[in-house]
């Protein structure tokens, strides 16, 4: 994308569609920003962490970008799982939760910011995470070149997108897009609350998986909470932009960039894909010293949230 997406640093308007981006998100985050409204036990979210299957060094003892903090949850484990410093930026007013969220584990810096216009430095972070995000970009492959400059010689880049439903459910579910972006957002978010509510009750779930056969119209996991059900569902449909990609097709992408050692970390996971990929040893960099702290990682200007 051009223009359309991009948006200066926090402070600044968005252009049309990075707002849309932000207040469909803004909205999930700021409405679903505790831990105990998405899951029925801290336990719960350290399981579903450890479906991605992320190598556990890539955090300990790390400089740690999270791009696309949502509400701070993987930022949360990134900081418990030993990060040195971890770094995490949306674009809207998740932030806030993720800060409230990361309070006190570890040390945390939050920014609202714009993938396409970041204000941080080359080579300043030794890994970088972004789960369940760059397909809502717009352009998923630009905002992987994005982040690829800011990770250090031999730092990693862990990222989990959509994979692909198959050709033609991909366009049903693009053509229902097209619908559901159009809503009022609370009105679209109270309408999946209806849906996930429908889906407990024994004839229309059958009715909602016949239909899910189809196209999705609810997501939903049986072991989880109610409002993480709704949150999953509205995440589906408020969206923007959103593109499904093949582990072939994201494993040449990897390698195109120059990355090595890259892998599919979980092949099983369903609904998704998880990949990582090092940047070599032999890339040059003149990043920030371990001991710098953000204004290290921040360039001539941007603001620590």
């Amino acid at each position: 994308m051009d223009e359309d997406t991009q948006t200066a640093q926090a402070g600044h308007e968005a252009p049309p569609p990075a707002r849309a981006t932000a207040e469909s998100f803004g909205l999930e985050w700021t409405t679903h920003g505790e831990v105990a409204r998405l899951y029925a036990s801290e336990a719960d979210l350290w399981r579903e962490f450890e479906t991605f299957r992320i190598p556990p060094d890539l955090f300990p003892g790390k400089r740690v970008l999270d791009a696309g903090a949502g509400m701070g949850r993987w930022s949360y484990a990134a900081a418990k799982s030993g990060a040195r410093h971890v770094v995490a930026f949306d674009l809207h007013d998740g932030v806030h939760a993720a800060r409230r969220l990361t309070r006190g584990v570890g040390r945390v810096s939050l920014l609202k910011a714009n993938i396409f216009a970041l204000p941080f430095r080359d080579a300043s972070f030794d890994s970088i995470i972004s789960i369940g995000v760059l397909h809502h970009t717009g352009d998923t492959y630009r905002a992987i070149r994005v982040l690829l400059p800011l990770l250090r010689a031999g730092g990693r880049l862990f990222l989990q997108l959509y994979e692909t439903r198959g050709t033609a459910k991909d366009r049903r579910m693009a053509a229902l897009l097209r619908v559901t972006n159009r809503m009022p957002k609370r009105l679209l978010y109270w309408l999946c609350v209806v849906l996930v509510a429908a889906r407990y009750v024994p004839l229309l779930k059958n009715l909602i998986q016949a239909v899910n056969h189809f196209v999705q119209v609810v997501s939903f996991g049986r072991h989880r909470t109610f409002w993480r059900n709704v949150a999953d569902t509205y995440d589906w449909h408020c969206c923007p932009y959103r593109t499904f990609h093949t582990a072939e097709e994201l494993l040449r992408v990897f390698a195109d960039a120059g990355l090595v050692d890259v892998a599919i970390t979980n092949p099983a996971y369903r609904g998704g894909i998880n990949i990582v990929g090092r940047r070599p040893e032999a890339a040059r960099d003149g990043g920030p010293g371990p001991a710098e702290g953000m204004q290290g990682v921040l360039a001539d200007s941007g603001e620590a949230r």
